[in-house]
């Protein structure tokens, strides 16, 4: 039977069969066609948003005998209609086909459905009109047509590196592209989608924006107190010092008050302002008109390294109460008044009669923009006929020697003079004894020498330098004001109860004894004693340690060394009493000398390795409980650990130990020397210090304990060490197991914020260490109870290289004088100057 197909018919005919398919379905047929060459076309197909049609066809052909198979030809007839005309005009052939295994003719269905031949995305081409017509065309034995489809394509919706591209048809060419929130646009963001539905690469591209940073495919805000000042891939970095911001998604940190910044001032340094005034300001006469001018580097350079200072010179005569006047030409600065870089000037042509005030003024960059009178340092200079004086306090006047051919009316009236200024100078101490403290902070300006320390500009009088000095501790406690002695009744132990024996060592920040406290009659305890003779340079010093000791000596925790008491210790060459702190009596010592001797078979023993991560559980454990309490150590090392006598590991040696009240970091002002090998990259460079440096500090001691007691970053000096690790150089991994050797690196990270707490060290250390098999208890303290056993006997002979000079075990009333260990250098110390020179070498 033949049967009409969209007005063809005769050759093609349409039935029914499970052809390819599980079901009955529409089959087109055609058979003996070799003299009656048909075309069956489709019904017109409207293109809607195709820009290029795609066919999937399933067709089968019978084998043909003899010569080739007849090839299919598809057809394709482009239209703006569906009039039926268009393919009485017949269209062009866009493809033919063979099938390549063709079926038998005595082929059973079954059969045929083996001889499919399957062909998936033919492409048609491009339809430019709004429809079109598809015509199968064959002249040969019999085919089966099982399943046709028509199709376009599209490109899938995309999202990656910052960029969003919607979907397309296939073939549309160039897309415009978005950029992701936060990120711009450089260059013009197209991409083509081609007709098989891919995308091809992209032309331009965009990256984040400033204040915002690549997380994945999208860029996410700077957090609070972080910024990134450009566009670009880079990461947000925490504001520098001195600044913050206000917001998420900043671009910069806005400066604090009196910071700022200059133009040309990198963008990740931190804000700035003028240095503090000169200290230690001094003169002398070289002759009777023209004195030498002398002061040292202000102790506050304001976060800049550069300093110049400008002298300027006020006049007015000496009995009058007139305001100052500029000096005049008369007086002459060599080498000259304006930027000088040297710490002395020559002032000459000074006049009788007449009162001079010299000021210094500090200055750097940021002077110019932040003008500070913070920054000047003045003198009064009052030069009488007879007489030349310098004033610099109330109470204190020196008076140069008079001149040689003097005669004795003026030598008499020097006499008197002097009496008066004595009998003034005595009657203002007696009024200052009857006053507190507190009001002579406020009321008296003096000039800030050595030893003094305060606001700039101001000193503070010295009650210990007045009252007579006896052995006992009244003098001592009388140089404290009686509010802040209220609040250390409990820490503050009477001298006459403490007596010291001899050195058990000597570092940079004191020597340590043993000693005897008798805390009640009838009661001694062994105790160790170490003096502190860093950072303490005034009464104020003085005060601030004894708040923080009194704040040490509630400590109360497993892996800490708890604080037993203060006492004073008066010096002969010094205003300020020295503190000894009292520690109980470790006589294991510290952690570090213990596995040198380990390592080196002064001690016959074998530490396991279990022990090894126990000792770095405990140290976590104990720096985990101070910075809970507001402490930054600031000198965690193996060597200020000590071994107790259950055989935990104890943080001690809180010598340069910090209470932080008002913010989260302490910034070191005073020059003293640090140990470089173990500190973080802001404390070298900048001398931050946080409790996350004090984990830098602890992925260090965990290198030591590891290592068995080896000196950090072997064969570096100090200072080369900072430019090393600028450029990401850290501690080799050695014989450190790969999992102990990443939570060592996590603390190194060189952003502070990155590196892990304490407590998260601490459980990370007790993973690795459940990871081991267990140790037998009385194997374990065998191993540890012989070393130390020996260690103890070593000491009892009295070797003890570290205690050299040491009279024995004779206890003394004060601690005898030695000579420092040669092995203070090799142990990382070096002097910190200032704050952006930590990394300059000791002299």
């Amino acid at each position: 039977m033949k049967k009409e197909v969209d007005g063809t018919v005769k050759t093609w005919k349409e039935t029914k069969m499970k052809l390819g398919f599980d079901y009955a379905h529409p089959i087109y047929q055609a058979c003996n066609t070799k003299d009656d060459l048909r075309t069956f076309w489709t019904k017109w197909i409207q293109r809607k948003h195709a820009h290029d049609v795609f066919l999937d066809l399933y067709f089968a052909q019978e084998t043909q005998n003899p010569g080739p198979l007849s090839e299919l030809t598809i057809h394709l007839i482009q239209s703006n209609s569906s009039e039926d005309r268009y393919l009485k005009l017949g269209g062009p052939a866009v493809h033919t086909l063979i099938a390549p295994r063709p079926f038998s003719e005595t082929a059973q269905i079954a059969e045929i459905e083996e001889h499919l031949y399957r062909v998936k995305a033919l492409p048609l081409g491009k339809i430019s009109r709004n429809g079109f017509h598809v015509g199968f065309s064959y002249n040969g034995p019999c085919i089966f047509i099982a399943f046709v489809r028509l199709f376009y394509l599209k490109c899938p919706a995309l999202a990656m590196n910052q960029t969003k591209f919607s979907e397309a048809i296939g073939g549309s060419g160039w897309i415009r592209g978005d950029c992701v929130d936060g990120a711009v646009e450089t260059g013009t963001l197209i991409r083509e989608c081609k007709a098989n539905g891919e995308w091809g690469p992209p032309h331009g591209k965009c990256v984040c924006a400033a204040g915002h940073q690549n997380v994945g495919d999208s860029c996410d805000a700077c957090r609070l107190g972080s910024f990134k000042p450009a566009d670009g891939s880079g990461p947000c970095h925490p504001c520098p010092v001195h600044s913050r911001t206000y917001g998420d998604g900043a671009s910069e940190c806005e400066c604090e008050r009196g910071f700022s910044r200059l133009p040309a001032d990198p963008e990740h340094m931190g804000c700035t302002r003028p240095p503090s005034a000169p200290v230690n300001v001094t003169f002398h006469y070289l002759n009777d008109s023209t004195l030498a001018l002398q002061w040292e580097e202000p102790y506050d350079l304001g976060g800049r390294g550069e300093v110049t200072y400008d002298v300027e010179c006020m006049q007015r005569k000496a009995t009058s109460e007139q305001v100052w006047s500029r000096c005049g030409e008369d007086i002459f600065f060599y080498p000259a008044s304006k930027e000088l870089t040297l710490n002395t000037v020559n002032v000459s042509g000074f006049r009788t009669h007449v009162t001079y005030k010299l000021s210094i003024r500090a200055k750097n960059e940021m002077s110019k923009k932040i003008p500070s009178e913070s920054s000047v340092h003045s003198i009064t200079v009052h030069r009488e006929e007879t007489s030349v004086m310098r004033t610099v306090s109330p109470y204190q006047v020196a008076i140069s020697p008079m001149e040689q051919k003097a005669t004795p009316v003026r030598v008499i009236g020097g006499l008197v003079t002097g009496a008066l200024l004595l009998a003034a100078l005595v009657s203002a101490v007696f009024c200052l004894i009857r006053h507190s403290y507190k009001r002579l902070r406020k009321k008296f300006k003096t000039h800030a020498g050595a030893g003094e320390c305060g606001e700039e500009g101001f000193a503070y009088l010295n009650f210990t330098l007045i009252l007579p000095f006896t052995t006992s501790s009244v003098p001592v406690h009388s140089a404290l004001r009686e509010e802040l002695l209220s609040g250390l009744r409990n820490v503050l132990v009477d001298r006459s109860k403490l007596t010291l024996g001899k050195e058990l060592g000597k570092g940079e920040f004191g020597a340590v004894y043993e000693g005897i406290y008798s805390p009640s009659e009838g009661t001694k305890i062994k105790v160790a004693v170490k003096t502190m003779r860093v950072g303490i340079h005034c009464h104020e010093d003085l005060e601030s340690f004894l708040k923080e000791a009194e704040i040490m000596q509630h400590f109360n925790h497993d892996n800490v060394v708890n604080l037993l008491g203060v006492t004073l210790e008066q010096e002969q060459d010094s205003p300020t009493p020295v503190p000894l702190v009292i520690l109980p009596y470790m006589k294991h010592g510290d952690l570090r000398r213990f596995l040198i001797a380990t390592r080196y078979g002064d001690i016959p023993m074998f530490v396991p390795y279990q022990c090894l991560l126990r000792f770095m559980v405990d140290i976590a454990a104990g720096m985990e409980y101070l910075s809970s309490h507001g402490f930054i150590h600031r000198d965690l090392a193996a060597r200020n650990c000590m071994l107790g006598d259950d055989l935990r590991v104890r943080v001690a040696d809180f010598g340069l130990s910090k209470k932080i009240y008002s913010s989260n970091y302490y910034r070191q002002k005073v020059a003293i020397r640090m140990p470089i090998k173990w500190m973080a990259i802001e404390s070298l460079s900048e001398s931050m210090y946080t409790t996350k440096s004090d984990v830098w500090s602890f992925g260090v001691t965990m290198w030591e304990i590891v290592s068995r007691g080896r000196t950090p970053y072997p064969g570096v000096s100090n200072h080369e060490l900072l430019d090393l690790l600028e450029t990401g150089h850290r501690l080799r991994q050695g014989e450190c197991d790969e999992k102990l050797y990443d939570v060592m690196m996590s603390c190194w990270h060189r952003d502070p914020l990155q590196r892990p707490c304490f407590g998260e060290l601490g459980e990370r250390l007790k993973v690795l260490l459940s990871e081991l098999p267990p140790l037998e208890a009385s194997k374990e303290a065998h191993y540890i109870n012989l070393g130390l056993e020996a260690a103890n006997q070593a000491g009892a002979s009295g070797v003890d290289p570290d205690a050299e000079g040491a009279a024995g075990n004779v206890y003394l009333p004060a601690p005898v004088a030695t000579v420092a260990s040669p092995k203070e250098d090799e142990e990382g110390y070096l002097v910190c100057i200032k704050a952006g020179s930590a990394h300059r070498p000791a002299d």
